[in-house]
């Protein structure tokens, strides 16, 4: 028979063996929907975190990370995801936390969070000095927090600051060092601390933090991805490139690794290994409609038009509210020379969209969809409502010079590209079409200058030395100097290698050849002048046998009219 002791200790040591597995098994559930949270798998972690609130009501850490999942989510995607809808949901679940777990000071962080992001700074002081209070100090002796999550309270808050939108790096390291005062051995931490550095554009002292964290904790992918960020900001790319795939390798569950290399990729233009890249982070958020939405966008970048569309159509019929997917499908759609279709969408994403959503190029897409639909004055309306929210958007005025152009206000028009010029900023194509504006205006010497600038820029673009031979042309109308001759001999020798593409073009010099010694034998009676006009009006008649001009040139000096050549065939 046991011994009554014996029989006692027994059952305690049973009992605290259940509490401490249950414990073990409760921290290991936390961290796994915190892991989800941190790997951008914001629906499932949500699920999870139902599911432990369920089984620890009142536990107050469960309410901070399922908050915190909510504001993660936003600085993951804050283009298209509004700030008050995502710190709304958060703040129910901090005010809960707050209540159920008095003494718990991750709650008031929380609220803090969501008043320092929403630029609310002497709310976000009053509850991260509530949470310190909280802490253990000659105040706070009665304080049981242990040291870890002492220096998680204060973790949290840096994070707060880092990931605002004021740039106080003296407050976000004084509360990294409180945390590393009592716990040393956080990998967390020296992340933190490379994110302040980084906030403070210190690569140097970020990545000695990131690799102090590395050190700490091998098996974890984070500082792996820190520096490939790091690097990415640097324009080291494959240095990024080998960090991601090493987070990779670490973690092949870790999301937003594949996420970053497929951005990389496709700033290498390697589109083809970014789809399928982003296709395995897809993979890996299969329930994240976020992660959905960013796909769509990403194959748009890819220019795979269709594909955002049809992607869109799906994450449609689970979810309408997502507005930013108008702005693709109005985007897309314009891209593949869908203007009704994209009019449409723009009008629901503007109708739809906050304000503080609105960028300037949906105002630009919207512009160009107007002049698509031959609707340019208010194609210029919307371009310069775009252009006035980013004045160092300088393309847009070519857009508007382009528009007014076809409205020919050339005067307009070209007050737009000599902006450009002004300011440094044109590109050879805006000398070419400020030369075919001068020119719709007749205003041959300005035209025939912007030709020249760009020819010296482009020397190999056949129809800029047409369009100078014509500048030219009008400036000598009778063809007494000669002053378009020798561009269009230029366009000659540019086209004639590649005769087929180029016909209209060298048709056309050949008739300002015919013309041009016509006139030179009305002047001077030359017998040479006479058989060229007959050499170059025959060209042109080999090509188009109905031409007048040179008909009539032939004519004239054959007395007879220009009958085609019939091709001989030898037996």
């Amino acid at each position: 028979m046991m011994e009554p002791k014996k029989k006692i200790m027994k059952t305690l040591t049973g009992v605290l063996l259940i509490l401490f597995v249950g414990t073990c098994s409760y921290a290991q559930d936390l961290n796994s929907a915190i892991k989800l949270t941190v790997s951008e798998q914001f629906e499932p972690a949500a699920t999870m975190f139902e599911q432990l609130i369920k089984k620890e009501p009142a536990n107050g850490d469960v309410y901070y990370f399922y908050g915190e999942n909510y504001l993660k989510e936003y600085f993951t995607d804050s283009a298209s995801i509004v700030f008050e809808e995502m710190s709304k949901s958060a703040a129910v679940l901090f005010d809960k936390g707050m209540k159920v777990d008095t003494l718990n000071p991750l709650n008031y962080v929380g609220l803090a969070k969501i008043a320092i992001y929403g630029r609310d700074l002497q709310n976000a002081k009053k509850y991260f000095a509530k949470a310190e209070s909280l802490l253990p100090s000659r105040s706070n002796r009665k304080s049981t927090i242990p040291p870890a999550k002492q220096a998680l309270t204060y973790m949290k808050i840096a994070e707060a600051y880092i990931y605002s939108p004021y740039q106080d790096t003296a407050v976000i390291f004084d509360y990294l060092r409180k945390a590393e005062k009592v716990d040393q051995k956080n990998p967390e931490l020296y992340i933190l601390f490379g994110d302040g550095y980084m906030k403070g554009n210190d690569g140097s002292n970020a990545i000695a933090y990131y690799k102090k964290a590395q050190a700490l904790d091998p098996k974890s992918p984070k500082s792996n991805l820190r520096i490939g960020q790091l690097w990415m900001r640097t324009r080291n790319y494959n240095d990024a490139l080998a960090y991601y795939k090493e987070a990779i390798k670490i973690d092949s569950t870790f999301a937003p690794a594949y996420r970053e290399l497929a951005e990389l990729y496709a700033l290498a233009k390697r589109y083809n290994d970014a789809i399928k890249t982003y296709n395995k982070f897809l993979s890996l958020s299969s329930s994240n409609l976020t992660a959905k939405v960013r796909y769509a966008s990403f194959l748009f970048m890819a220019k795979e038009y269709q594909k955002s569309i049809d992607n869109i159509t799906q994450i449609q019929k689970e979810d309408s509210t997502f507005i930013i997917l108008y702005r693709l499908l109005a985007y897309s759609y314009l891209e593949l020379n869908q203007p009704e279709s994209a009019l449409i969408n723009i009008r629901k994403f503007l109708d739809k969209s906050s304000p503080k959503k609105i960028i300037p190029s949906d105002w630009i897409y919207y512009g160009k969809i107007w002049s698509k639909m031959k609707s340019d004055s208010l194609a210029i309306e919307y371009y310069l409502k775009g252009y006035n929210m980013d004045t160092t958007n300088f393309d847009i005025l070519s857009d508007v010079a382009i528009s007014y152009n076809k409205l020919k206000k050339y005067d307009m028009a070209a007050s737009y590209y000599e902006i450009k010029i002004r300011d440094n900023k044109a590109t050879p194509n805006d000398y070419y079409n400020l030369g075919k504006v001068y020119y719709s205006s007749g205003n041959w010497i300005k035209a025939d200058t912007n030709f020249a600038i760009f020819i010296g820029m482009q020397p190999g673009y056949v129809q800029a030395y047409q369009w100078r031979a014509r500048t030219n042309a009008n400036i000598d109308p009778e063809a007494i100097d000669g002053k378009a001759k020798p561009y269009f001999e230029l366009l000659v020798q540019k086209a004639l290698p590649d005769s087929a593409k180029y016909v209209k073009e060298i048709t056309e010099a050949y008739s300002y050849f015919a013309f041009y010694y016509f006139k030179q034998y009305l002047l001077n009676k030359k017998d040479e002048d006479k058989k060229n006009a007959v050499i170059w009006s025959e060209k042109v008649l080999a090509i188009v046998p109905t031409d007048d001009k040179a008909g009539t040139i032939y004519k004239q000096f054959t007395g007879e009219s220009y009958k085609p050549k019939t091709p001989q065939i030898k037996n």
